[in-house]
């Protein structure tokens, strides 16, 4: 332990408590509570940031992420309480609406503004799982595969996209329609949507998916708070364990060969690995290896084919090139240890990388404002779910593959319920009008 860890250990634990008080205030003024997405957003980069950072300097006498995590959130935090001011001030100049209050912190109505098109949400899925099905013809099914790892690591790219987005969406808009429906149609309802449910999770679990499955259950979630319903302790103490024990059972699965001799030693040691670890850890290698041994990119890695134009001819992926130094392994290869948003700050501009952090945190601001104005419909709430999601993911996913989420997020909203004033809300959000 050192000054320099404990220093950097002081300036991690202060970007969050600046992140936590931030995004506490923009919950209760928002009035969606925990499913703000500056709240999902800050609690998931503490989890899969802090306390893996805080081991990192305080252990390792490796400071760089805890550093650079900790200002990353403190960016994202003046980011966006500077979005909320202005929208406060521009709502007040209005002449529409003169107060700066939000535009509803009321409990959503019983009504559907926005219901959705469940045959068009159905083909969609439907669609989503074809997209696969050739990959899948190739490699063979993951989980029935002697090669777990290897027919996994197929399911991936562009072609896995729109089943994150078609699948939980579903699978919302079915728990959406039970919650709405009449007594006498509940309990039909219901079944429908639990068995659509395991349907679709026993699907994502024969990819051996622990992304795919845990998105599922946080989009539940989420479209769950929107929409006005609650969690007994009991119950969220039960979806803890049974995502825990989910958790280590695909993990086993995974790698059976490796865990075979000491099944929970090896689970707890890749379940600390896999959660709290891996993210400071590509973190710190970024910063250690870049600009010491590369320059930074410029921007260039989220448009690696135009390298040649700039005199950089081989602009590696971030993930693949980074993953030796993150594990500790050169010899290592065939890994891919995810940049996320942070990462991909540093690595194309260093310190004025965290801009893009302010970024982030003026599109939470500005996503929790437009959830809040649009949680009447069930269609705009399960696209609203899938976008805070996806922006909370940025844990992991980069600003391209962020871009490409939210693109089929709209789509499927787009395509699954009806515009009832979303194109006006969305003008109003943008232009910092909140009323």
């Amino acid at each position: 332990m050192t000054i320099a860890g404990l220093l950097a250990s002081a300036a991690l634990v202060a970007g969050f408590a600046v992140g936590v008080v931030v995004a506490g205030r923009l919950a209760r003024r928002s009035g969606l509570g925990l499913a703000h997405p500056a709240v999902a957003w800050v609690a998931l980069h503490a989890v899969l940031f802090g306390i893996g950072g805080i081991a990192l300097a305080l252990v390792d006498d490796r400071p760089s992420a805890a550093v650079y995590t900790g200002a990353a959130v403190l960016v994202f935090s003046v980011g966006a309480l500077a979005s909320e001011a202005l929208a406060a001030r521009r709502t007040a100049a209005s002449a529409d609406r003169p107060s700066t209050d939000w535009p509803s912190t009321d409990r959503p109505s019983t009504g559907d503004r926005a219901p959705v098109r469940l045959v068009v949400a159905v083909v969609l899925a439907v669609a989503s799982v074809a997209l696969v099905v050739p990959t899948l013809l190739e490699s063979g099914i993951p989980f029935l595969t002697t090669d777990i790892t290897g027919s996994r690591t197929e399911i991936a790219g562009l072609v896995v996209q729109p089943l994150r987005v078609a699948l939980p969406a579903l699978a919302i808009a079915l728990v959406l329609r039970a919650r709405r429906a009449d007594p006498a149609e509940r309990r039909r309802a219901l079944v429908v949507a639990v068995g659509a449910i395991a349907i679709i999770g026993a699907f994502e679990l024969l990819l051996a998916s622990r992304y795919l499955i845990a998105e599922l259950a946080a989009a539940l979630v989420l479209a769950w708070l929107l929409a006005g319903g609650r969690f007994a302790w009991r119950v969220a103490a039960a979806g803890v364990l049974a995502a825990a024990v989910l958790f280590g059972g695909v993990q086993l699965l995974r790698a059976w060969d490796l865990a075979a001799e000491d099944p929970l030693g090896f689970l707890a040691e890749r379940t600390v690995s896999r959660v709290v670890l891996v993210q400071p850890r590509t973190l710190d290698a970024l910063v250690d290896r870049i600009p010491d041994d590369e320059p930074f990119f410029l921007g260039l890695t989220w448009v690696r084919r135009a390298g040649p134009l700039f005199g950089r001819d081989d602009i590696p992926n971030l993930g693949y090139w980074i993953y030796p130094a993150a594990v500790d392994d050169p010899s290592a290869s065939g890994g891919y240890a995810a940049p996320g948003l942070i990462g991909e700050a540093w690595a194309n501009f260093g310190w004025v990388g965290l801009l893009l952090l302010g970024l982030t945190g003026v599109a939470a601001e500005r996503l929790g404002a437009l959830t809040a104005a649009r949680r009447g419909g069930s269609a705009d709430v399960a696209a609203a779910s899938l976008a805070i999601l996806f922006l909370a993911r940025t844990h992991a996913l980069g600003l391209v593959g962020l871009g490409v989420l939210w693109l089929l997020v709209a789509l499927w909203r787009l395509a699954d319920g009806p515009e009832s004033g979303l194109g006006r809300d969305i003008r109003r959000v943008l232009a910092w009008r909140t009323g």
